[in-house]
């Protein structure tokens, strides 16, 4: 038997019991992807990741593999922000004041994941990366989205933004909604969803948001639903944001330039996440993107593996 240390955190938060829910094992060492599946399994948490020494001679400071209970994913940004907090909790990055940096390699490439510290502690933790977004502007007619989403065709916004599919790797279909109550107010009807033409594009998962918040700080209201997420389910959207970044500089009323903004995920009492995400609009293929936020890490704990 084979003795496990994990960590809890919750990203995107400062506070205990809030935000998106990390299993985090900052010492996978010896543990085969099976394993890594299995662990993820028993932990049942929207993602966990595990942390494992890059080869000798390679350029990263570390491998890092993400996995739901049921599949492997290449990127949730959640996880990264959560493993940065736990590697600082364990002394195992420089307290450098300003900014340090490791190089982790993952599924989608080598991530640079940069620690943020002021007055001696961590104050954030972001990732930079480089993306090619791909956007589709032929989706179902808004009355089939509207009605797969439980709303009236009226609720759905089509103006300023309109609904699109995006992907940078996995594909979304991003459906902008008048006001954050249109988001809280969604029921997700899988009949509707199956009748509809929705079924026949590759996005199997929906991102809803709205730019009329209720909080001055926050630029969005997101929330993902879908046929394979259950209808009290509120997940994490950090794994959607490259994608909604490149949807956003589709728009031609989007000038170029670099855009800060922050995403709001759930609400308080129910979660609630916040993504600062930094953004260089430059009209061009390639998108190069920061993400990042805060973490607390709750717990920590032993499992026996075989």
């Amino acid at each position: 038997m084979m003795e496990v240390v994990y960590y809890l955190a919750d990203a995107f938060t400062h506070e205990p019991f809030s935000g998106a829910q990390v299993g985090v094992f900052p010492m996978a060492e010896g543990l085969s992807e099976r394993q890594m599946q299995q662990l993820a399994g028993e932990l049942n948490l929207p993602q966990s990741i595990f942390l494992l020494q890059a080869s000798e001679n390679a350029a990263p400071s570390y491998q890092a593999r993400i996995f739901t209970p049921h599949r492997e994913m290449q990127f949730a940004a959640q996880a990264f922000v959560a493993l940065g907090f736990v590697l600082a909790h364990l002394g195992a990055v420089p307290g450098n004041p300003g900014d340090s940096c490791i190089l982790l390699e993952t599924r989608r490439g080598m991530l640079p994941i940069h620690f943020i510290f002021d007055h001696g502690g961590l104050k954030l933790v972001a990732l930079a990366l480089t993306v090619e977004p791909i956007v589709d502007p032929f989706t179902p007619p808004t009355e089939e989205l509207a009605a797969m989403l439980g709303l009236p065709s009226t609720a759905i916004e089509t103006k300023r933004f309109t609904p699109k599919i995006a992907s940078c790797g996995r594909p979304f279909l991003i459906i902008p909604l008048r006001n954050t109550e249109a988001v809280h107010q969604v029921v997700f009807d899988f009949k509707r969803w199956s009748e509809s033409t929705a079924p026949a594009t590759a996005a199997q998962e929906i991102l809803l948001f709205s730019s009329r918040t209720r909080e001055p700080e926050v630029n969005f209201h997101a929330r993902l639903v879908g046929p394979d997420i259950g209808p009290k389910e509120d997940p994490p959207v950090g794994e959607a944001m490259p994608a909604f970044c490149g949807y956003l500089c589709s728009f031609a009323h989007l000038r170029k330039g670099t855009y800060v903004f922050t995403v709001e995920r759930g609400g308080r009492g129910s979660r609630r996440s916040l993504l600062s995400l930094e953004m260089d609009h430059k009209g061009t293929d390639r998108l190069n993107l920061r993400i990042g936020g805060e973490a607390v890490v709750i717990a920590e704990g032993k499992i026996q593996i075989a």
